[in-house]
């Protein structure tokens, strides 16, 4: 039997996370991938692995933090040996909490739609806040790509998905560094596409415009079916840019005042 191609799922968690790990792996008519993905809690890996290897989808869970640059090329250097090289990278991992730069958070606690809410942090952020939250949020991305894009190159084929937002496009006024994060996250996806693209390697930043939630427009299932057709897309319909936004109107900062 031919070895199935591998994707990465970096930020593998019990909502999207999982649901891209789920999605990658049944792939469609020509077939599903294996899924290499990395999560920070042991707890968290073996509880996901239980359930993937239950539904019999080809998948191998590592703990990892994607702010750890050494424990990323340990575990891709792992699936390179068993697996091949990554034919696509999905990079989800964030530090999100609901947080301001320099006055008290205006709200105790986060919450949207159906989803669980996040406890805000209060205090304003410290400087090393911010660094360590650059590390998950940006630098992670960016080591990981320098990591598979060199044998995409050589294939000339690739696809490079990063998780954003609609925080990307504007900041929202109790998700200050969350905001900081995904635009910074925005611009590395536009200049590795801008790099990569003449390579035949897609760069894409999927911008989803409200909170994910079970049985919603936004349900994790249906954004992670999006990834999948990001991946399948076309040279012709590569942007740097895909927009997950079911209504026009989606997107307005709810905390606002």
């Amino acid at each position: 039997m031919a070895k199935k191609p591998l994707a990465v799922v970096i930020g593998a968690g019990p909502g999207l996370g999982i649901a891209l790990i789920r999605r990658f792996a049944q792939g469609g008519p020509g077939g599903g991938m294996a899924v290499g993905f990395m999560a920070r809690r042991a707890s968290s890996v073996a509880e996901y692995q239980k359930a993937l290897d239950a539904e019999g989808l080809e998948t191998k869970g590592f703990v990892a933090d994607a702010g750890d640059p050494l424990a990323v090329s340990r575990v891709l250097a792992d699936l390179r040996k068993t697996h091949g090289d990554a034919e696509a990278l999905v990079y989800n991992a964030a530090i999100i909490e609901p947080s301001r730069f320099v006055t008290p958070s205006g709200i105790s606690e986060a919450q949207y739609s159906t989803a669980p809410g996040w406890k805000a942090r209060g205090e304003p952020v410290d400087f090393d806040y911010v660094m360590d939250t650059f590390r998950t949020n940006v630098a992670g991305a960016h080591h990981a790509a320098r990591e598979v894009a060199p044998a995409m190159i050589a294939r000339s084929r690739g696809s490079i998905i990063l998780t954003g937002g609609v925080l990307a496009f504007g900041p929202w006024i109790e998700w200050g560094v969350t905001s900081l994060g995904k635009a910074a996250l925005r611009s590395l996806g536009h200049s590795l596409y801008k790099e990569l693209s003449p390579h035949g390697v897609q760069v894409s930043t999927v911008a989803i415009h409200g909170t994910m939630a079970k049985g919603t427009p936004y349900d994790h299932d249906r954004v992670a079916d999006a990834y999948w057709h990001v991946h399948l897309r076309p040279k012709t319909e590569w942007d740097p840019d895909f927009h997950f936004k079911p209504h026009a109107d989606d997107g307005a900062d709810p905390d606002a005042r």
